[in-house]
């Protein structure tokens, strides 16, 4: 296999933790330290 058939794919992650009372895409609150899935809509 040539190094021509390898297309090389570069790509950036980013994690960031908002400071809102409600979470970016949904009305759901955002409380830390809740119990698990108590948080949704």
């Amino acid at each position: 296999m040539s190094h021509h058939e390898w297309e090389p794919v570069i790509g950036l992650e980013i994690h960031a933790e908002l400071n809102t009372q409600s979470k970016l895409f949904s009305p759901a609150p955002n409380r830390f330290g809740d119990e698990p899935n108590t948080n949704i809509s």
